[in-house]
């Protein structure tokens, strides 16, 4: 496969389950680089109940690349606190460039310290490290990455051991355009009782490991994990219009500008049609599609999922990840909650014109994380 044309031309599987299968992944070319973002201190903005702005700004990195990549498409993961993206090394300061604006913006409208760093695929090869890359079809048009090797943990240890080396300076000069990011949802109640995310991480013998896993949950989830999809639409709300307009204030360094303008307009539309008006067909459909479309499982060399389940669920998934762990399997992370969150990137109404970032209410993937490395660590140690 040509360099520039990677990931475009990779063959999708269809099955999340077959993220196991090796076939289906390849090679990252030498001249791609990974491009690592987060918020520093993260823990300490969740515990003053800033989650939800901690969330928007590891969205909007994607949001900030994909503008720079001028619609080609490329692979990331959404991790709730930042995001990992792969992108050939031609694009590489473009997307840097942007992320530097996002970098300012998220200081000046959110005073928080958004993390940028970029690690050459090529260096990790150097260090006797793996990246491979394959493609997961969530819908159809619309496709997700999925990453796998320890090259992908390996870039973001270098990010934030040494950011002398690996991290971006700001920018004072670079901008930021939000245009398509969306957070007009408010938080998703579970309709089975509680929202869990996970994060596992298997420690030798891959495959096997998340085989046997997704076995035992296929017989925990008996409707299957798209039953389980926390993208729960029947109990969807959106923010009130001054809700809205709060939150979209933050996408722009100044609000006396045209694009802000026009989205004050399309806010005010789309409240009166979301909260109070009678959808066209158009909308009911993306109303709809929002569930198929969203990334509610995804694998990046750890597998992550938020689920909504039953107390009874999430009580058996905790009983065979703890058995799994005492057994030298696994590290694993946890957590419950009540809501689910989603992040909408819109670029058009149809069919893989959108995708919706999901993640747990109150920390989610950041807390569940803390969980994870504590095991790690103390495995390490002993």
């Amino acid at each position: 496969m040509k360099s520039h044309n990677f990931y475009q031309s990779l063959p999708a599987f269809k099955e999340f389950n077959e993220f196991i299968v090796e076939k289906h992944f390849f090679r990252v070319p030498e001249d791609w680089s990974i491009i690592i973002t987060d918020i520093k201190g993260s823990t300490k903005a969740i515990a003053e109940g800033r989650y939800k702005e901690v969330n928007t700004l590891g969205a909007a990195s994607i949001v900030v690349a994909r503008k720079a990549m001028e619609q080609e498409d490329f692979p990331f993961i959404f991790g709730g606190d930042g995001a990992t993206m792969l992108v050939p090394d031609h694009r590489a300061e473009g997307v840097i460039n942007n992320l530097c604006g996002l970098k300012a913006l998220a200081i000046n409208n959110y005073e928080l310290d958004l993390r940028v760093g970029l690690i050459r695929v090529s260096e990790l090869y150097k260090m006797d490290k793996i990246v491979l890359l394959a493609k997961y079809e969530i819908t159809k048009g619309k496709f997700v990455a999925v990453l796998k090797g320890d090259g992908i943990s390996m870039a973001e240890k270098l990010v934030k051991d040494s950011p002398e080396r690996y991290e971006i300076a700001a920018r004072p000069d670079a901008d930021a355009d939000l245009d398509g990011l969306s957070c007009r949802w408010k938080p998703i109640p579970s309709k089975r009782g509680r929202i869990l995310t996970m994060l596992i991480q298997a420690r030798e013998n891959e495959n096997q490991v998340y085989g046997e896993f997704l076995k035992k949950l296929s017989e925990i989830l008996p409707d299957g994990l798209e039953a389980s999809n926390p993208a729960n639409i029947e109990k969807m709300t959106y923010h009130s219009f001054a809700d809205c307009i709060r939150g979209e204030r933050k996408y722009h360094a100044s609000i006396i500008n045209l694009k802000f303008i026009l989205k004050f307009i399309q806010i005010a539309v789309s409240v009166l049609v979301f909260r109070l008006g009678t959808k066209p067909i158009f909308l009911k459909k993306y109303e709809v599609s929002m569930r198929t479309h969203s990334d509610f499982r995804k694998f990046d060399d750890v597998l992550r999922m938020v689920l909504d389940c039953s107390d009874t669920q999430i009580q058996q998934i905790k009983s065979y990840l703890e058995k799994a762990y005492s057994d030298k399997e696994l590290f694993y992370g946890l957590f419950e909650t009540d809501n689910s969150l989603m992040t909408c990137f819109v670029e058009g109404l149809n069919q893989g014109e959108h995708i919706h970032f999901i993640d747990a209410d109150n920390g989610g993937y950041a807390m569940a994380a803390l969980q994870l490395k504590s095991q790690m660590k103390e495995a390490k140690n002993t």
